[in-house]
């Protein structure tokens, strides 16, 4: 339980952790999604190409949302001055 709590204050610790995980989840699920994207072409020949336009864009908008936020924030950060 030591193990878990130090674990977990730790963790907590690291600043904008959200956003890197989002970050990370975004860029993850992208090249999945590129990566299908290729292998439906490579077998059947269709051409996926709005499909991959549709979730690509979707997860770039997660993105721009989440970097205007961190740009158009009117204070700085009470924890990390």
């Amino acid at each position: 339980m030591k193990r878990l709590k130090a674990a977990w204050r730790r963790l907590m610790r690291i600043p904008h952790l959200f956003a890197k995980g989002m970050v990370f989840w975004c860029v993850a699920c992208g090249t999945a999604a590129s990566a299908y994207a290729l292998r439906i072409l490579s077998r059947t020949g269709h051409d996926p190409a709005a499909l991959l336009g549709v979730i690509l864009t979707f997860f770039g908008g997660e993105l721009l949302l989440m970097c205007l936020k961190t740009v158009l924030k009117n204070g700085k950060d009470e924890r990390n001055e």
